[in-house]
């Protein structure tokens, strides 16, 4: 059932077509008096307002990914076929009630989970080969190594099949550490509640509409912003000048005579900050934590646990692929360690 991308009450439709073309109409929430969702596939500039609402780490945009996309609409065509519509649905539910095993319903679900990990495994695909070619371009061309020895394209294509079964294998250790620490995480929160004799809560939307597939798709979509500025920096990275003029040019423009504050200013220069670092480490695991709480609707210190924890099995797993990844090169090894955290 979708859900309300501002409350997350859950709603029987988000929207209605009617027979003409082009005729839409937005549902509203009955909660929360607004509408269910804009980001449905009919509306205006779907794509591109995903697209920039995730890169900004919108709720709203999650909970239409993860609960909404590809929800049927309600179909009217004129009001007798609406009340004839209500009537075939009603006599449907009331012949679902009676049927104790609900194969119907079973069978929608597990449709639904299988189209599921369908998007997952291409998604996931195409993440893991965007970074299996950032993590290769940066392992083969960093400026504090020497380059691979590369001596015709049969290695070139091996040590690119290296780094890419590496990022696939730390890519499933990630998802499958936080998914299994979500499950932990969940099922504690409910036996410390009936431990405590705390009256029971009804279940919030996302609660009640939460798969464990909703996990695994939700730090994907979190790694979208990630991967394409790292795509971006691995194409055009920051120029680092091993002998910097002195005194830079910022001293000129900028006076600030707080050694402290000097400091921190400089700290951002291009020779002392690694951009790539801070978006992987710093940003991913932001982005990662705000998924993780939105899709898993609990405390942020809990979504924190699992997160550590992630990393806690990936970063074993990057140890023991490190050594496989660089071959006889040594500090191939240690920069696949340095870039591990997703």
């Amino acid at each position: 059932m979708p859900l309300c991308t501002t409350c997350a009450q859950p709603l029987p439709y988000l929207y209605t077509v009617y027979h003409s073309a082009n005729n839409i109409r937005l549902e509203q929430c009955p909660s929360c008096l607004q509408i269910a969702d804009p980001y449905v596939e009919h509306y205006g500039g779907h794509r591109l307002r995903v697209l920039t609402d995730l890169i900004w780490l919108k709720r709203d945009v999650y909970r239409h990914l993860l609960f909404n996309r590809g929800a049927p609409p309600r179909r009217v065509d004129a009001r007798s076929r609406t009340i004839r519509h209500a009537r075939v649905k009603d006599k449907e539910s009331d012949d679902e009630s009676s049927d104790s095993v609900g194969s119907g319903k079973g069978q929608k679900v597990w449709d639904a989970e299988k189209e599921r990990w369908g998007l997952i495994a291409r998604l996931g695909m195409f993440l893991v080969l965007v970074d299996a070619f950032i993590r290769w371009s940066k392992l083969g061309t960093s400026s504090f190594q020497r380059p691979w020895r590369l001596e015709s394209n049969a290695d070139v294509a091996l040590q690119f099949m290296r780094v890419l079964l590496g990022c696939f294998i730390e890519t499933v250790a990630f998802h499958a550490g936080i998914t299994f620490s979500s499950f932990v995480v969940l099922t504690s929160l409910d036996w410390v509640s009936a431990r405590l004799n705390r009256p029971k809560a009804p279940p919030s939307g996302v609660r009640q509409q939460l798969r464990y597939s909703h996990i695994p798709l939700c730090l994907l979509y979190s790694s979208l912003t990630k991967s394409f500025l790292l795509f971006l920096l691995s194409i055009w990275p920051p120029l680092r000048d091993p002998y910097p003029p002195h005194p830079r040019d910022y001293i000129y423009t900028l006076h600030v005579e707080n050694p402290i504050l000097q400091t921190i200013w400089e700290a951002f220069d291009d020779d002392k900050l690694d951009r790539e670092w801070v978006v992987r480490n710093v940003l991913g695991g932001m982005s990662a934590g705000f998924g993780l709480r939105v899709v898993l609707d609990c405390h942020p210190v809990f979504t924190t646990v699992v997160i550590l924890a992630g990393w806690g099995i990936k970063t074993a797993v990057a140890g023991v692929v490190s050594g496989w990844v660089g071959a006889d090169e040594e500090s191939v090894g240690e920069v696949w360690l340095a870039y591990s955290i997703p």
